[in-house]
This record gives structure tokens, C-alpha cells and sequence, in this order.
């Protein structure tokens, strides 16, 4: 007979990939401490302040669409005024969310409803990590997002496409763990439409409808880019004929590789983790990254790869003042990094298990 402490028996193979895990993750956690205590991370989450900011810029554009001018006029005029670069299409944002809320009689009414859409993200992901870990993982998804969407409840950030972008992602993300697929893919639709910082998630999502063979999802997925094809090609047709001669475009290119750093400076766009030292988000992100790395369950995939997808593009591309992107990925890692206590704490039992099993005498 074997001692009391076998109440649990787990398969043997199981202990090497815990103890691989858990030294991943400890590693991970402390080369990105050491990144956020280094010079590498200056630039990026601490760039200096460069005048009024996107938010003003957005609130006067719907000040001058409720005037009467186009959208696009609008911007011309306040991106040249505020002396924005202008030489590039990429410097022009696609028209939502501003000119959803300037058709709307309040923005009171366009932040009810991105409330409506986070309350949602809310519910969903607690019913979606209770079900897999327990209700205390749940709550634990319900604390973390309500961090990362507090600016949805704060009125003017309501003007931030990424913001609306990064709460659509999540909500579509979860949509398809607890298999809405239809409402999922809408949504997903919906936020490559605020943003086009959308589209690595739309692609993941349109690989992995291939790669399962889901031929009706993925006919949708290709109708629904190139819906968002032609709509971009009309955003150019619209930009060109409005650049100045005289426009200028920013000193450095989109591709930085600001690695770490920027990973870590994007990873801050969090209530919690603004207000904390950098060090804290760094391990915050090795938790998240360990929470979606093993999140082995179809949904938790897609999250998951998406995470990966982001991961990749921010350690490549940004400027150190594009540290707002991180809204595109804050509820995603909020989900992923729920779930790394429960998973921790499974690697550090089948680890020590085994080690027991080994050593213990028979009875």
C-alpha cells in the first residue's frame, strides 16, 4: 500500500512537462523583471509628452462633424492644426468610432453602449473560466478586467478606436470558447472595422477556421476581409486627395523592435498596473503568457495564438508613444493570466507528486 500522501495519483509523464513549465515560466517572468529594470524599457512606457493628445484630437473632429463637415475634413483640418504627420495613410484613422458618435443625439449614448459590450465581456468570460478552472478563477477573470476596461466607464475614452477594438476582440474571442460562433465572427468583423490593428485576430481566427475545416466560418472569414478590403481602398480614396504637399511623416519607421520593452510598456494598459511599478506588469505578462500557452481547449487556443499574434507584432513594430495599443490586447491577457495560478499550481503538484511517489517506501 502506498502512503496517504497518493490521494491523487497523476501519470509519471506528466512530471517533466510541469517541471519544464514552471522553469519557463520563472525564467520568462525574471528576464522580463530584468528587461523592466534595465534601460531597454525607457522610450517606450515612459516617451515624452508630446502636446495634446489623440483624445482631444478625436473630440474636436466630432465638434466639427456636428458643425456640419465630413469626417474627413474634419481630420485634415485638426490633424494639420495640431501638427500631426500626415504624409502617410496609416497616420489617418478609418472613421469609427468617431463618427459613430457624432451621429449619436449624446456621447452619452455611445458610452452606454461600449459599457453594454464590456458588462457583456464581463459575464461571458466569468461563466467561461468558472466552467473551466472554478468560480474562484472566475472572479479572479472578473478582477484583472475590470482593469483593463475601467476606460470604458470614464466618458472621453469612449473616442479610442483601440479601446473599442480590444473590448470587440476579447468579446469575440469568448464567443467562440463557449460556441457562439456566429455572434463571435460578427464581432470579430466589427472590430477590424474600428481598427485595423484588428486583423492579426481576424487572421488567426480565419487560420484556424482552415485549419479545422470549418469551410462555411471560413468562406464568411474571407467574405468579410474583403468586405473590409474595399472598405479600406475607399478610406484611401478619401485620405489621398487631402495630404498636403507640404505634410511630413514621422522621423523614424514603424519597424522598431522595441521587443521586451515595448511588450511590457503595451502590457501596462491596465488600471492596476499603471498605478504599479514596472517590474509587477512584467510578471504579470510572463502569467499571462503561461496562462495562454496552456490554455488547451479550442477556445483557449484561439485566445492563445491570438496572444502570440500580438506578442510577435508589438516586439517588431510600434513607436515608443503607440503604448495605447495595448488596449488591443489588455482583456485578452487579463483572461490568459486568470487562469496561471491554477496552472502553476497543478505544474508545482505533479512536480512534487512525483518526487513523493519516488522517494516514499512501500507499506
Amino acid at each position: 500500500m502506498a502512503t496517504a500522501a497518493l490521494t491523487h495519483p497523476e501519470p509519471r509523464s506528466s512530471r517533466p512537462e510541469a517541471i519544464v513549465t514552471l522553469a519557463l515560466f520563472l525564467f520568462t517572468a525574471a528576464f522580463f523583471v530584468a528587461i523592466s529594470l534595465s534601460p531597454l524599457a525607457e522610450g517606450f512606457a515612459d516617451a515624452a509628452n508630446r502636446g495634446p493628445g489623440d483624445l482631444d484630437l478625436y473630440s474636436a473632429e466630432v465638434t466639427r462633424i456636428h458643425a456640419g463637415e465630413t469626417y474627413y475634413d474634419a481630420a485634415a483640418a485638426e490633424l494639420a492644426a495640431r501638427g500631426y504627420p500626415m504624409r502617410s495613410v496609416f497616420n489617418w484613422r478609418t472613421p469609427l468610432p468617431v463618427r459613430l458618435i457624432a451621429a449619436l443625439p449624446e456621447p452619452l449614448v455611445a458610452n452606454l453602449l461600449l459599457v453594454a459590450v464590456s458588462l457583456a465581456l464581463v459575464v461571458l468570460s466569468f461563466a467561461l473560466l468558472a466552467d473551466e478552472g472554478g468560480v474562484m478563477q472566475g472572479f479572479a477573470s472578473v478582477l484583472l478586467l475590470s482593469g483593463a476596461l475601467l476606460p470604458c466607464f470614464l466618458g472621453e475614452p469612449v473616442l479610442l478606436s483601440e479601446l473599442w477594438a480590444g473590448v470587440l476582440i476579447a468579446l469575440s474571442a469568448v464567443c467562440f470558447a463557449r460556441d457562439h460562433r456566429q455572434t463571435g465572427q460578427a464581432i470579430g468583423l466589427a472590430a477590424l472595422f474600428f481598427r485595423e490593428l484588428a486583423a492579426p485576430f481576424a487572421l488567426v481566427c480565419l487560420a484556424m477556421a482552415a485549419h479545422e475545416r470549418r469551410y462555411r466560418e471560413l468562406g464568411l472569414w474571407a467574405l468579410g476581409l474583403t468586405a473590409y478590403a474595399a472598405f479600406y481602398a475607399w478610406h484611401i480614396t478619401q485620405v489621398l486627395p487631402r495630404i498636403p504637399t507640404d505634410a511630413h511623416a514621422h522621423t523614424d519607421g514603424w519597424l522598431r523592435l522595441g521587443g521586451a520593452g515595448f511588450l511590457i510598456a503595451t502590457t501596462q494598459m491596465n488600471a492596476y498596473l499603471l498605478l504599479l511599478p514596472q517590474w509587477v506588469t512584467a510578471i504579470f505578462l510572463a502569467a499571462a503568457l503561461l496562462g495562454a500557452a496552456t490554455w488547451n481547449t479550442p477556445g483557449g487556443r484561439l485566445i492563445g495564438f491570438t496572444i502570440a499574434a500580438y506578442t510577435v507584432s508589438f516586439a517588431l513594430v510600434g513607436q515608443d508613444f503607440n503604448q495605447y495599443w495595448g488596449c488591443l490586447t489588455a482583456p485578452l491577457l487579463c483572461l490568459a493570466a486568470a487562469r496561471a495560478p491554477l496552472v502553476l499550481h497543478d505544474c508545482w503538484r505533479l512536480a512534487t507528486y512525483s518526487a513523493v511517489c519516488e522517494t516514499s517506501p512501500a507499506a
